[in-house]
């Protein structure tokens, strides 16, 4: 993981898990108010699984400390109101890394986009997060041949692939569930194996 001019993320210096089938994890998701390394992030969401079960689940509103653009109301459904009363990201931080613990962390570009926005804001707090994370994303570009027919990798087609039934994307917490499920129908169908 590097920050914003290159250098290493001291942090959360996010390390891959490229072949994996664990029995205990936490899916999470972020919504920001935009797509630079930098944005405020707005919601984090988060659910544990334990033995294929969701047992626990986080979730919470950030306060950007500057109005949320419209374009990103429209995506997300989060508006100004639904923050003004919220926590600023470093008191929300820690109490997700306080929920995460020492799990891994599984995500949908959680490397491309979730873990580097957190780890601008982890490293500017001094915020030390060092969870292993798998990546979905990533998992299906690379195993692209095992899923024959797939039209492209977007967590709500895959989830269509797999029959992950839900009505709402672009929230932290729904996003995180279906990422948690995601990665659950991976395993069930043994996508999950590494590879001889």
């Amino acid at each position: 993981m590097f920050d914003l001019f290159g250098k290493p993320e001291k942090f959360f210096p996010a390390k891959e898990v490229k072949a994996a089938d664990f029995s205990t994890f936490v899916a999470f998701d972020i919504e920001t108010t935009g797509l630079p390394r930098d944005s405020e992030i707005i919601e984090i969401g988060a659910v544990k699984v334990v033995n294929g079960e969701i047992c626990d689940s986080f979730q919470e509103f950030v306060n950007p400390g500057r109005p949320i653009p419209s374009e990103i109301t429209q995506i997300t459904g989060i508006t100004d109101e639904m923050v003004a009363d919220a926590d600023r990201i470093d008191i929300v931080l820690p109490r997700f890394r306080a929920f995460a613990g020492n799990n891994i962390l599984v995500g949908h570009n959680a490397l491309n986009f979730d873990c580097k926005i957190m780890g601008h804001w982890a490293d500017k707090y001094e915020i030390f997060i060092d969870n292993d994370v798998f990546d979905t994303l990533r998992f299906v570009r690379y195993r692209c041949e095992d899923f024959p027919g797939l039209s492209c990798n977007k967590l709500s087609v895959l989830c269509d692939y797999f029959g992950i039934k839900s009505e709402i994307y672009h929230r932290a917490d729904a996003d995180a569930e279906v990422t948690a499920k995601l990665y659950l129908a991976l395993q069930k169908n043994g996508k999950l194996k590494r590879k001889q």
